[in-house]
């Protein structure tokens, strides 16, 4: 792999040919990466793959006119003919009339834990081994377990920005994970899909947690139970709450939105949007997850952004153009799109802080309700209303405090910004899920609707 300060060299060089050949600014933003991957299909590890990618994109600007690049091919030749060919596109395009300047230098913080070294010495093997065995243990504790897809992997990236502005910055970073979803013959044909990962920055992965946790949730859902239509109490898992807020509530904290007039809560900072009991960060330097770095794709150095603060409404995120377009600062929430060109304003980690009881011991006081693992259709909620419908799935009934069986076709509607007033307890222990590192939430008088 191109070493950190090589990637970062030739982002300095494509910064000083550009300029000498008619740009008036320009960016580089340059990433390279080994993803050691093994895969599970059915059952079966199927396959133990070795890709690396280089991306460069480059952003020139003549005047207010912008044009853009991108190779994957990390030499001067190549970068210099995606050079010329957005300078050829910043030419004949029109000029963004809104468009101000490219980010100045900054001062970076050190984020510890992003690199452990294990795995970029892991072997081909040792990551087929993990499918391995997390396939074993699963069938081995539970007979009938079928590993429908799943796999391992060690990723290592180099990523390095450069601007006409002097901003130069290169960093590295690792990745391991393990993941799997299961499911199990029923009478009926197949229990609900479970699914289970982790995901560290080395390689000692938890693979025995991963393991309990797929089965101990596929004996519960091999049981059906009928469920109530009604008002009822609900725990969500944050597998399940993240996709759902993935596509209304992350949607509306975009700056880009909030400018568009496309937020519902755009002019609400400051006032209580949510339940006291919520508090949700945006967290880019939490190395926990996996989108944590010292940089954005802008070069603006990543930060923690509280969003919501025991229930009001702190702040939006934002990227360097729409940022500059409000008179607000980036929050390092930049995100390249490299073969399109653009940049969009995106989150980083969301952290959801804990509360102070245990999932068992909150599940153990309710009399009736639901637990929501997994949701389908969340993608076609209304990012603008925040109105959704959709279906749990896995969803479990706890009846008398203890969870019976999956109830199957199960529909929650609402809207996200009633959804977080309705919330009534935070469990304790977080669950890592790559870009959301949050513990269960506890809802009240949420719409279910059942097969009766």
């Amino acid at each position: 792999m191109i070493a950190k300060k090589e990637l970062l060299e030739l982002c300095k060089y494509i910064v000083k040919e550009g300029k000498s050949l008619g740009a008036d600014a320009i960016e580089v933003q340059a990433e390279e990466s080994n993803n050691l991957a093994s895969n599970i299909e059915m059952g079966q590890v199927s396959s133990v793959e070795l890709t690396s990618e280089s991306g460069i994109a480059i952003r020139v600007f003549i005047g207010k006119k912008i044009g853009s690049a991108f190779t994957n091919i990390p030499t001067k030749d190549a970068t210099k003919e995606a050079l010329e060919l957005a300078l050829a596109a910043a030419r004949a395009t029109t000029e963004d009339e809104n468009w101000s300047s490219l980010p100045e230098p900054s001062t970076y913080s050190t984020i510890e834990g992003l690199w452990d070294e294990s795995v970029t010495k892991v072997e081909a093997s040792r990551v087929a081994e993990i499918s391995t065995e997390i396939v074993q243990k699963s069938v081995s504790e539970q007979p009938g377990l079928i590993a429908g897809f799943g796999g391992s992997g060690a990723i290592d990236i180099v990523a390095a920005y450069a601007n006409s502005n002097g901003v130069e910055h290169a960093e590295k970073g690792t990745v391991a994970f393990v993941y799997v979803a299961g499911v199990e013959p029923i009478e009926s044909g197949m229990t609900p899909s479970v699914f289970s990962l982790d995901v560290r920055r080395g390689i000692e992965l938890e693979i025995d947690r991963v393991v309990d946790e797929l089965v101990s949730t596929i004996r519960i859902v091999k049981i059906t139970a009928q469920g109530k239509s009604g008002k009822h109490t609900i725990i969500m898992h944050p597998s399940a709450y993240g996709q759902l807020m993935q596509f209304t509530l992350f949607e509306s904290i975009r700056g880009d939105n909030v400018a568009r007039g496309k937020s519902k809560i755009g002019d609400k900072l400051g006032e209580k949007i949510a339940s006291e009991l919520i508090t949700i960060v945006d967290d880019g330097t939490d190395s926990r997850g996996i989108n944590a770095s010292e940089a954005d794709d802008e070069g603006v150095p990543r930060q923690r952004t509280p969003i919501i603060e025991n229930g009001v409404l702190r702040s939006f995120i934002w990227d360097h153009y729409w940022a500059q377009r409000m008179g607000v600062k980036s929050t390092g929430n930049a995100k390249r799109n490299k073969r399109q060109g653009l940049v969009e304003v995106s989150t980083s980690n969301i952290i959801v802080e804990p509360g102070t009881r245990e999932f068992e011991d909150i599940v153990s006081e309710i009399d009736y309700g639901y637990y929501i693992r997994g949701v389908q259709g969340a993608h076609s909620s209304n990012p603008e209303s925040g109105d959704f419908s959709i279906v749990g799935n896995p969803a479990i009934l706890i009846e008398n405090g203890k969870m019976v069986g999956a109830v199957h076709g199960l529909m929650i509607s609402g809207n996200i910004y009633d959804l977080l007033k309705q919330v009534v307890e935070v469990a304790k222990t977080p669950r890592n899920m790559q870009t959301v590192i949050a513990p269960e939430i506890v809802f009240k008088d949420v719409d279910i609707i059942t097969k009766e």
